[in-house]
């Protein structure tokens, strides 16, 4: 199955999303479809206008085998954007993308108003040297990895958080 990601265009904010060979595809598709749901709520004037940044050229298939292209290559993309995701993937925690891309992304990053990752989309940020100083949450399976990684961020694994929410008594 092939999927042509379509450039929503708008005047509002932008919000870009790294993706990559394995990518997880909800990774991709859930954060878009969010951003384009809330579209139907706001002006046309405050639209999110969404891209999607690859880190290869052409077709690139995520880990379900649902080929997804990006609207252009890392190293085309050099504009500030609002909102800057880079999506996880099954492999991410093994993968090296090597120095070219995390000097791309520690640029990428300083010029967004905003970054974030998706899942263990965390594992870029840190090879990348970005997430130093800051709090971290990434799928509970993936956290001892990404501890080993790059320890000196605070890592939070998404299922302790949900325990802690899951046995806070409720009060009223």
């Amino acid at each position: 199955m092939f999927i042509q990601l379509e450039k929503v265009s708008c005047m509002g904010k932008t919000v870009a999303i790294v993706i990559f060979p394995g990518v997880q595809s909800l990774d991709v598709t859930g954060p878009m479809d969010v951003f384009c749901e809330a579209n139907r709520f706001l002006p046309p004037h405050e639209h999110y206008q969404l891209e999607v940044i690859g880190l290869g050229h052409g077709n690139m298939a995520a880990s379900n085998g649902l080929s997804l292209q990006a609207h252009r290559h890392y190293s085309q993309a050099l504009q500030a954007y609002d909102l800057l995701l880079v999506a996880g993937g099954p492999r991410l925690p093994f993968e090296d993308f090597g120095a070219p891309f995390d000097e791309w992304l520690r640029g990428a990053t300083a010029r967004a108003q905003r970054f974030g990752s998706i899942c263990n989309g965390a594992f870029m940020l840190a090879r990348a040297g970005l997430l130093d100083g800051k709090t971290v949450t990434t799928h509970w399976n993936d956290a001892a990895e990404l501890a080993r990684l790059c320890p000196t961020p605070r890592s939070r694994p998404t299922a302790s958080m949900f325990r802690t929410v899951a046995s806070t008594p409720r009060r009223g």
